[in-house]
């Protein structure tokens, strides 16, 4: 009976210590996702100083000034390569009036495409021509992130 009994208390103590056991490895499984979802994702002022440094480009802009907002552009993608959410869409077009121009439109939807996207940005940098004046537009998605960038010559 005295074996009985202490093996009885053996056996509630190996239960305990797995118990135990189980509820640390849930905790800290349910502290790493919370310290994983918070690094993703930017708090408020991020997204607002990461906007702010295209912000200043939005309405009706000089050639010189979309020159400069374009350089900005081609600056970001070289430095979020890697994040394609923080790189955002480029659509420049011609005036309604002005059918016998295209539109072209640029985007770094890929990771590892942001060379493709800096030429193309260059290139449309270099046809922009410091005398005319240009309406910029920048609508911001979910995240509150800018996704796109519209000028409108």
């Amino acid at each position: 009976m005295e074996n009985a009994s202490k093996a009885l208390l053996i056996a509630g103590a190996i239960l305990l210590a797995i118990l135990i056991i189980a509820i640390g490895m849930f905790i800290y499984t349910s502290a790493q996702s919370t310290i994983q979802n918070s690094m993703s994702s930017m708090t408020t002022q991020e997204i607002e100083g990461f906007n702010s440094n295209f912000t200043t480009y939005e309405g009706k802009q000089t050639g010189s000034q979309v020159k400069a907002l374009l350089g900005r552009l081609i600056a970001n993608a070289n430095t979020y390569e890697e994040e394609p959410g923080k790189v955002p869409n480029v659509t420049i077009q011609p005036k309604k009036a002005d059918a016998t121009k295209n539109s072209y439109y640029y985007n770094d939807d890929q990771a590892g495409n942001c060379t493709e996207y800096s030429k193309g940005l260059s290139t449309a940098r270099s046809q922009v021509e410091a005398k005319h004046e240009y309406t910029v537009t920048m609508p911001t998605g979910q995240s509150g992130l800018i996704e796109e960038v519209v000028i409108e010559y």
